[in-house]
């Protein structure tokens, strides 16, 4: 068990269920304070308790029934069946809060469990083994309500009445990170369409690729930057726990909606294609960039700067340089695709 630094007064009493993991070491550096006691509980050794925490020990459940805080960093089937045992030992004053990548079938599952203790959420939209300067990070509270980007460092949707929701949202701002505040049901939604629709698609872009008569190797010899965007992108699931994306797939209410908007999206490019429909190909083209707004223009930029990073990496690792006397087109210009042809 780690105390409180020398000279500081407690805080808080923390048990932190699942501290072991990324999210739950993420969780220790960003929301607790250097005066917090924090317990830890994981199936790794190491941890004040070791064990499954679906079926604590006296010890644990005390710690818990000691608790100011218990935080459930752990996946979403974990994390549920928690609750009955957290329901009879968290003091009602204690506050739960899950880290899942899905919320509200949590938080409907306290209620149904009696957990008498307030829930909140807090979901990273970003791998926190990353620089967390500038990311993004979504506190989730019963009752939020989401607006437009807030002025100065007032997290947007805050409900400043909610302590538990005041405190973190300093915390992570205190870290550079940009926080949002949902209810369980909107950021749910959000994320079907953040990170269970994306998901789909790179999974299936990758599922596609290996399924087509083609040395893989060969191709990324030769893949162009979009080809091997998507590549590093299902390479980054492929190289991370499984359970992660099956959760966000799986238990996202919204989730199978989403995959089937991407299936019928499918459906109507092929459709155009086959039809030879080069009008209204480019007619949706011209509304999707009308539909992402301001966004349009910013992305492109976004996806500039990303491929010339690609290259960058790429240049390294072949160690060749620029031809001699080689001039970089000035900033804010768009070269002829003839100049960059994988800049499609």
């Amino acid at each position: 068990m780690s105390g409180p630094a020398a000279g500081a007064a407690a805080h808080r009493r923390i048990v932190l269920l699942g501290a072991a993991g990324t999210v739950g070491r993420w969780y220790r550096t960003w929301l607790t304070d250097a005066g917090d006691t924090v317990t830890t509980a994981d199936l790794s050794p190491g941890t004040d308790h070791d064990g499954d925490v679906r079926t604590p020990s006296a010890d644990l459940r005390a710690a818990v029934a000691a608790a100011d805080e218990v935080v459930l960093a752990l996946p979403e089937d974990i994390a549920a069946a928690c609750l009955p045992w957290l329901a009879g030992s968290a003091r009602p004053e204690a506050v739960l809060v899950s880290t899942c990548s899905v919320q509200l079938p949590l938080f409907e599952a306290a209620s149904e469990h009696g957990l008498r203790s307030p829930l909140r959420g807090v979901n990273p939209m970003f791998s926190p083994t990353l620089p967390p300067a500038g990311q993004s990070v979504v506190l989730i509270a019963p009752g939020a309500v989401p607006g437009e980007p807030a002025p100065g460092d007032r997290p947007t949707g805050t409900d400043d009445t909610d302590p538990q929701v005041r405190r973190m949202s300093e915390r992570l701002r205190a870290g550079s990170m940009t926080v949002s505040v949902m209810d369980p049901a909107g950021h749910d939604a959000a994320m079907s369409v953040l990170q269970a629709l994306p998901h789909a698609a790179v999974l299936s872009f990758v599922d596609a690729l290996l399924a087509a008569p083609v040395d893989v190797p060969t191709l990324m010899r030769i893949a162009p930057p979009p080809a091997r965007t998507l590549v590093a992108l299902a390479c980054r699931i492929l190289a991370a726990p499984p359970e992660i994306y099956w959760d966000i797939q799986r238990a996202n209410a919204e989730g199978g909606a989403r995959r089937k908007d991407l299936t019928a999206s499918l459906r109507r490019l092929d459709a155009l294609v086959d039809a030879d429909r080069s009008a209204d190909f480019r007619a949706a083209l011209a509304s999707a960039a009308e539909g992402l707004g301001p966004y349009a223009a910013e992305g492109a930029q976004e996806c500039r700067e990303l491929f010339e990073l690609i290259q960058r990496r790429r240049t390294r690792q072949d160690g060749a340089g620029p031809p001699p006397g080689a001039v970089p087109p000035a900033a804010g210009t768009r070269p002829d695709h003839n100049d960059q042809p994988g800049d499609r």
